[in-house]
């Protein structure tokens, strides 16, 4: 991954970090999506709006991000592949139906078998 706002220790500011989210997102030609902030310590939590796509986020800078959205969203997942400049792990179902999509830094073997024991709902491998 070499996304920046991945990788930077933000401060505890939604500002802050709504902004690097925005900067990163509108560099990559994603000019209509939008973050809010509701989680300013880490792991991060976002709400965000591309189009007509709902999605939140979840992230540990240099360990995991996690983009739950109602719905399979091929284009907001490709957005955020482009982004990151690096393939999602897998996708998933949740306890309450959203779908997840994993990125993880490292371990991604380990993690992947995890997911797999911990019986998880229609477990996707995307990164092969």
């Amino acid at each position: 991954m070499s996304a920046n706002w991945f990788f930077t220790l933000h401060p505890s500011s939604c500002s802050a970090i709504e902004n690097g989210l925005r900067l990163s997102f509108w560099k990559a030609g994603l000019a209509a999506v939008w973050f809010t902030c509701t989680k300013p310590t880490a792991p991060f939590e976002c709400q965000g709006f591309w189009g007509d796509a709902e999605f939140a986020l979840e992230w540990e800078p240099r360990n995991y991000l996690l983009l739950k959205m109602r719905a399979p969203n091929q284009d907001l997942l490709n957005a955020f592949e482009r982004v990151l400049k690096h393939k999602a792990l897998a996708a998933y179902r949740n306890g309450g139906g959203n779908v997840v999509v994993e990125w993880r830094v490292r371990d991604a073997n380990a993690r992947f078998a995890e997911l797999n024991a911990s019986g998880v709902a229609d477990l996707e491998r995307l990164d092969k």
